[in-house]
């Protein structure tokens, strides 16, 4: 650590400054990667929060809310961090410049570059602090919550049972009639919600794993042809469906899909079902302003049909 006063600096910069600034680049250069990886193991955990089984236990939903919310800051922290340490590092370097360049001349600007090092580096102290604390909490609460979870089905094995029941699940089938599917239907009697979806998409989606999907169709049963199951918990559902939305459907970053995930885990009147069907955060936000205005039935993207189970008429006790 470098010295904060400039009446202290002059014999300390002819002698010790190249020095002990190499060693600080080193110490700065460690700092920067080790924290360039928790970030990456930060991104990791956020992603797998959305594997969390849908069977948790409604007591521990605020206990999973919150600690989403310190994951979005904590990845929001390290970040500050990063640029800070980033920032630092360019000081270095600068102040380095400087001295070979002319050390008589620069002298008083390299001063205040090591004073405002010097004020900068501790900042950069209290934020590793509260970073650190931050995840200690966070590990804590993962613990609470058992985020240990059995080995799901490989996609192959869902893609196999999909298939196998093609002729079940059909609504429409796309290798027939290519067009937009601008219909979500949620099928109380088969237990399914059928997504709307766009057709190039689909075609995309298709192109792009040509050795996973055979047909077309294939990707409709697979990806669009959802179990009403999935949407049991209401509040987890409307976290994972959002961030979905956000991660895969507009390529956005983690932080951004956890702010939605957040911001409408308990809007208990949104049913998570439409966050899935919609194809686009645009469509979202339209669906949004219209319940806001508790006027869905003019939502304009799509429309929603539900298929629910007959009514068994009670037959009167003096009936023969």
């Amino acid at each position: 650590m470098f010295f904060y006063h400039f009446d202290m600096l002059d014999n300390f910069i002819k002698k010790d400054l190249i020095n002990n600034l190499t060693t600080e680049k080193e110490s700065l250069q460690e700092i920067i990667n080790l924290y360039s990886n928790k970030k990456m193991n930060l991104l990791s955990i956020s992603s797998n929060m959305i594997s969390i089984p849908d069977s948790l236990d409604k007591n521990k939903l605020k206990l999973f809310y919150d600690t989403v919310s310190m994951l979005k800051e904590s990845l929001e922290k390290v970040t500050k961090l990063q640029e800070l340490a980033t920032k630092l590092d360019e000081y270095i370097i600068s102040t380095i410049s400087l001295y070979d360049q002319n050390l008589e001349n620069n002298l008083e600007e390299i001063k205040a570059n090591l004073v405002e090092y010097n004020k900068q580096r501790d900042d950069l102290s209290k934020k590793i602090l509260e970073f650190e604390t931050i995840n200690t909490t966070i590990l804590n609460a993962m613990i609470k919550l058992s985020l240990i979870t059995t080995p799901s089905k490989s996609k192959k094995q869902d893609l196999t049972l999909s298939i196998s029941k093609q002729k079940d699940t059909l609504k429409k089938d796309i290798e027939l009639e290519p067009c937009d599917n601008n219909v979500l239907i949620i099928s109380e009697k088969e237990q399914k919600a059928y997504l709307p979806f766009f057709y190039s998409e689909v075609k995309e989606i298709y192109k792009n794993n040509i050795n996973k999907y055979h047909t077309l169709q294939n990707v409709i049963d697979d990806l669009y042809v959802i179990p009403l199951n999935r949407f049991k918990n209401s509040a987890l559902a409307r976290f994972k469906e959002s961030f979905h939305l956000i991660r895969d459907k507009e390529n956005a970053s983690i932080s951004k899909a956890l702010d939605l995930g957040l911001e409408l885990m308990f809007k208990y009147e949104l049913n998570p079902i439409i966050i899935a069907a919609c194809r686009n955060l645009d469509e979202l936000d339209i669906y949004l302003d219209c319940l806001e205005e508790q006027d869905v039935y003019d939502f304009p993207c799509f429309k929603i049909k539900f298929e629910v189970m007959p009514q068994l008429v009670k037959k009167p006790k003096n009936a023969f």
